[in-house]
């Protein structure tokens, strides 16, 4: 029972898949059809894929599946450090509206 901490509680069978969904909000900086940048909190690595959802005057939430180009530590006013992520929308046809929102 000494090494009890140490022992393995759990072992996969066999590999398993998964989708994790961390959400953060980003500031828009500019936006086009097919691309966008945006300053966020957390790095994007390079090919990354990622869901952007925006939200519309009227309310409409929409997801647009976007693709990381490339991801730079920036320093705002106040010494904050936030990433500069260059985005490319990766499927450019009508977004997923989520829901409705009023």
């Amino acid at each position: 029972m000494a090494d009890r901490r140490k022992a393995p509680r759990f072992a996969f069978a066999s590999p398993a898949q998964a989708h994790l969904h961390l959400t953060q909000d980003v500031v828009i900086e500019r936006s086009s059809a097919n691309q966008l940048t945006v300053l966020a909190a957390a790095s994007s690595t390079t090919g990354e894929q990622l869901a952007l959802r925006l939200r519309a005057t009227d309310g409409r939430i929409a997801t647009v599946p976007v693709c990381t180009l490339a991801s730079r530590p920036v320093i705002l006013d106040g010494g904050s450090i936030r990433y500069r992520l260059d985005l490319q929308v990766v499927d450019a046809g009508t977004p997923q509206v989520l829901s409705e929102e009023r």
